[in-house]
């Protein structure tokens, strides 16, 4: 008995730390979106939401999320803006950006990684779906995100 409570407990703390593994409440406002300089010039267009992406050009699973999210985009058209962060220190990210890039899929440089520190980003990919309001509404990893997981959140 003593042995299945300990187990209980030890899994709940595992969920405990991996919820707060990042600083993101679902349902509560997140830092605002600041960045030094845009890549290609392009900025985000009103959307009713706006999916926010981490994103490091040594992660071969963040490049892979670029294609992921750029048919997400597509399909969503005008409702859904994808803003992608990288850091100044990422003098790859440009270059691999660049084809990604479109109306509603933009890419911020943020230069001294303080949209990664606020939003305590561990792990790329790693997104958040906000609305209009700035809640998140959906947070994880990137490449587990879907057109279904918006449906299910309107």
């Amino acid at each position: 008995m003593k042995k299945a409570i300990f187990m209980l407990l030890l899994a709940l703390a595992a969920g405990y730390t991996t919820v707060s593994a990042q600083n993101v409440a679902l349902g509560e406002r997140v830092p605002e979106l600041k960045f030094q300089s845009w890549i290609s010039d392009r900025t985000p267009h009103n959307a009713e939401m706006t999916y926010v992406e981490f994103f490091h050009s040594s992660s071969a699973a963040s490049v892979k999320a670029l294609g992921h999210l750029s048919q997400i985009a597509s399909q969503m058209g005008a409702s859904l803006n994808v803003v992608v962060v990288t850091t100044g220190e990422d003098h790859k990210a440009a270059t691999l950006l660049e084809p990604y890039l479109a109306k509603n899929m933009v890419a911020g440089v943020d230069i001294n990684g303080k949209l990664f520190k606020s939003f305590g980003v561990t792990y790329v990919p790693f997104g958040v779906l906000l609305d209009s309001k700035n809640r998140a509404l959906w947070a994880g990893n990137t490449l587990n995100f879907t057109t279904e997981t918006i449906k299910n959140l309107k």
